[in-house]
């Protein structure tokens, strides 16, 4: 990929999503965008997704997969999923006075009350194309069943909140010249080349926060439940015992700790 700077991956991305505009499901023309997200490597959760379910994360998806960002574009086909990706990568934005840019995620829940910040759970989630004083123009897929153009206010009632893609750092890296033979550094051992690039904490049971709550949603979007309570923010036994069985179905050390290995297993890095 050439150089490009913020701004120009985020037009990309909003060509990109624009370009399927009108893509629906009553003549077929919106399974390419699912057949697109089915090919991400690896497949988000592991869940092949049918033609007939909801695809609005999975458009999403596919828009970042086709601009091959899917670094900071994380992929998967479930909305509270995909919060949980971008809360565990610290690009979450939850405050209600939060302003997006082009490219952000917005995510709604139709049953926000309208009383204080909503922390309900999200149903739908689009692509903002453009921020025009108070008024927020987004691109959304299974938009009635259709890629379709949603305008409202910032203050809207149903906004849940914004995914922030880090498109700075993949700009920053494109833009660094490459080292010249002399002054290349050797290639790390192949442990160093596995680790996750994300800074994230090592959790285990006792533990408690949004960093857990996040960890929860992420292993309850790839089918491993966290006992009855879901994502509660508090790593109990269910939690434990999810985290366990998700250890043991990808081959890692199975030790109910959530350290390295398993975050990068978990975030499909």
């Amino acid at each position: 990929m050439s150089a490009m700077t913020e701004k120009e991956l985020r037009q990309q991305v909003c060509q990109q999503a624009r370009s399927w505009l009108g893509c629906r499901e009553a003549d077929g023309s919106h399974r390419p965008i699912v057949d697109r997200y089915n090919a991400i490597r690896p497949l988000p959760g592991g869940h092949v997704l049918g033609y007939q379910e909801p695809w609005c994360a999975a458009f999403v998806s596919a828009v970042g997969a086709a601009c091959g960002l899917e670094r900071v574009l994380l992929p998967h086909c479930g909305c509270e999923a995909m919060i949980g990706l971008y809360r565990a990568a610290g690009r979450w934005e939850e405050a209600d006075e939060a302003v997006p840019a082009p490219g952000d995620l917005l995510f709604y829940d139709w049953e926000d009350e309208g009383r204080g910040d909503c922390r309900g759970t999200a149903d739908h989630v689009g692509i903002v194309l453009s921020v025009t004083g108070n008024l927020l123009q987004v691109i959304e897929g299974n938009k009635s069943d259709a890629v379709g153009l949603r305008s409202l206010p910032l203050d809207s009632r149903f906004i849940r909140g914004y995914a922030k893609p880090d498109y700075a750092s993949l700009a920053e890296e494109a833009a660094r010249p490459a080292p010249t033979p002399a002054a290349s550094a050797p290639a790390p051992p192949p442990a160093a080349q596995s680790r996750c690039a994300l800074s994230l904490p090592q959790l285990r049971r006792g533990d408690k926060g949004e960093t857990v709550r996040a960890a929860q949603l992420l292993l309850i979007g790839r089918g491993f439940r966290c006992g009855p309570a879901g994502a509660d923010g508090d790593f109990g036994p269910g939690t434990y015992g999810g985290l366990i069985r998700f250890q043991r179905g990808r081959q890692l050390s199975v030790d109910g700790i959530l350290g390295p290995e398993s975050w990068q297993a978990l975030l499909g890095l």
